[in-house]
């Protein structure tokens, strides 16, 4: 197992905005960078050009906006998900008009470059379910809501205290898990917000210590394409 610890050298502060970015490194090769933010209020990412890449976007607490060049607006929250598939290229800013936002973006290598950009929204009225994994991506073969155009899934769940989740497994994908808040166990390490475990083949289950919000990316490694 290896554990990547929340620690102030992955942290960045600059005004409303407080960042802290994972790299998982080349076993998870497409997973090119994970951003745990806090976004104050009026803070806001202006319009930049994002292209061949995946950009899952997750909130769990607060709101923001996202804005593309077209002037169209989509709210977001922890009740809906955004995946955008930049293919050969969009433009789009984001803002946080509202409420403080906690947010997890994740930016995944496609499989293939170019292709039609294309955004996509989840919508979930009651928000993250207890116990139990939740599939929000997957490629286009799978049943997934969000369609990722990458051999990778992503879960969410809200672990509650002394309950127990299994550890997401599929042949040849490396589980690569971020704790978003809350206190979990996996073997014999404690994790809390802002840390993440992968090489998780040996490890069968999760056990909440405290009540915990988790993402779990399934990916395939280049390596092994």
């Amino acid at each position: 197992m290896n554990i990547m610890r929340a620690n102030p050298e992955q942290l960045f502060e600059y005004g409303p905005f407080t960042v802290r970015r994972q790299r998982p490194g080349e076993a998870l090769s497409p997973l090119v960078s994970v951003d745990l933010m806090t976004l104050k209020l009026d803070a806001r990412i202006p319009m930049q050009e994002h292209r061949d890449e995946e950009v899952f976007t997750y909130l769990w607490r607060g709101s923001m906006l996202h804005q593309d060049s077209n002037g169209e607006r989509t709210p977001l929250s922890a009740k809906r998900v955004m995946l955008v598939n930049a293919g050969e290229g969009v433009r789009y800013e984001e803002s946080v008009p509202l409420f403080e936002a906690e947010v997890l973006q994740a930016v995944i290598k496609p499989a293939q470059p170019g292709g039609e950009a294309m955004t996509q929204v989840l919508e979930r009225d009651q928000g993250v379910l207890p116990n139990g994994w939740t599939e929000l991506a997957g490629p286009e073969a799978s049943d997934a809501p969000l369609e990722l155009r990458q051999n990778a899934y992503i879960y969410d769940a809200l672990l509650e205290r002394g309950q127990t989740l299994e550890v997401p497994k599929l042949p040849g994908l490396i589980a690569y898990i971020v704790v978003l808040e809350g206190v979990i166990n996996i073997g014999d390490q404690r994790l809390g917000r802002g840390d993440a475990a992968s090489d998780l083949d040996e490890i069968n289950e999760i056990t909440g210590e405290r009540d915990a919000t988790l993402i779990c990316f399934l990916v395939k490694p280049d390596t092994a394409a």
